[in-house]
C-alpha cells in the first residue's frame, strides 16, 4: 500500500474552516494523486515508517505469507524485501496507479529469487479465478479503495479457502479525541493523499464475511494488523 497513516500525521491538524464543503474526488482523481506522489512516494514516507515502527510492523506481517502469494495496493513496491523464497512459491502485485507500480519494477531484485509478476488492477475486479492464491496481502489499501467491503469480498473469493488473508491497515480509533481529528480532517486528506483514514477496518472486514484469526492495534488503535481466513475458524 502507500502508507497513507505517515501522510495523515502531517495533516490531521489542517482543518478547513468549519462548514465549508469539499466534494469527495472520484476514483480517476484519486488515481491521478497516486501518480503524482509515486516518484518521490519511498523518500516521503522512509523516515516516518522507522521512527513510527511501520516497517517493523510490515516485516512480521509479510513474512506471515506462503505459497502463491497476490499483494494488491502494492504501491510502491515497500513490503518486496520481506518476502521469503523460502516460503513464497510465486508473488502477483497488482495497484491501479501506473505511477506507483513502475516504481514497484525497480525492486525486482528485492524479491529475487521469487517470480513476480506486476499488473495493473483495481482490487474491486480482480482478473483472476477463485481460489487463487494461498496468501493475499494488503498494507494501507482499504483507505484508498472506493467500495471497501466489494474490494475485500474480492480479496476473499481468490483466496484459497485454507488460505489467509494479511492485512496492516489505518482506520479509527477508539479513543474519541483522536477519531475527531480523523473525522475532522478527511476531506482534506483524501482530496491530498487520496485516502480515507477514519474506517472502521474490523467492521469492514467482518460485513465482507472474513474471521478473524489475530487482531492487534497500535498507535492509539488507528493502526490495525489484521490476519484473516475466509472460512469459520474450528472455535467458531
Amino acid at each position: 500500500g502507500t502508507g497513507c497513516l505517515v501522510a495523515f500525521g502531517v495533516t490531521q491538524m489542517r482543518v478547513g474552516p468549519e462548514g465549508n464543503k469539499i466534494s469527495w474526488p472520484t476514483e480517476r482523481a484519486r488515481r491521478d494523486t497516486f501518480d503524482g506522489l509515486s516518484k518521490k512516494w519511498d523518500e516521503t514516507v522512509r523516515w516516518d515508517e522507522m521512527i513510527s515502527g511501520i516497517g517493523r510492523l510490515r516485516r512480521r506481517l509479510v513474512q506471515h505469507a506462503t505459497g502463491d502469494v497476490l499483494e494488491v495496493a502494492v504501491g510502491s513496491g515497500r513490503n518486496f524485501a520481506y518476502y521469503s523464497s523460502n516460503k513464497v512459491t510465486s508473488l502477483t502485485a497488482v495497484d491501479f496507479s501506473k505511477g506507483m507500480l513502475e516504481v514497484a519494477d525497480s525492486k525486482r531484485q528485492e524479491v529475487a529469487p521469487i517470480p513476480l509478476k506486476l499488473k495493473v488492477a483495481s482490487t474491486h475486479k480482480l482478473e483472476f479465478e477463485d481460489d487463487s492464491f494461498d496468501t493475499v496481502v494488503d498494507t494501507f489499501g482499504i483507505c484508498s479503495f472506493e467500495k471497501p467491503v466489494q474490494a475485500l469480498q474480492e480479496l476473499k473469493r481468490v483466496c484459497k479457502p485454507d488460505g489467509q488473508v494479511l492485512l496492516l491497515e489505518h482506520g479509527a480509533s477508539g479513543w474519541e479525541l483522536v477519531q475527531g481529528f480523523l473525522n475532522s480532517s478527511v476531506h482534506r486528506h483524501v482530496s491530498k493523499y487520496g485516502c480515507y483514514p477514519n474506517r472502521d477496518i474490523v467492521k469492514l472486514v467482518k460485513e465482507a464475511g472474513f474471521h478473524i484469526v489475530v487482531n492487534e492495534r497500535k498507535h492509539f488503535g488507528t493502526t490495525y494488523f489484521l490476519v484473516l481466513s475466509p472460512t469459520p475458524l474450528v472455535e467458531e
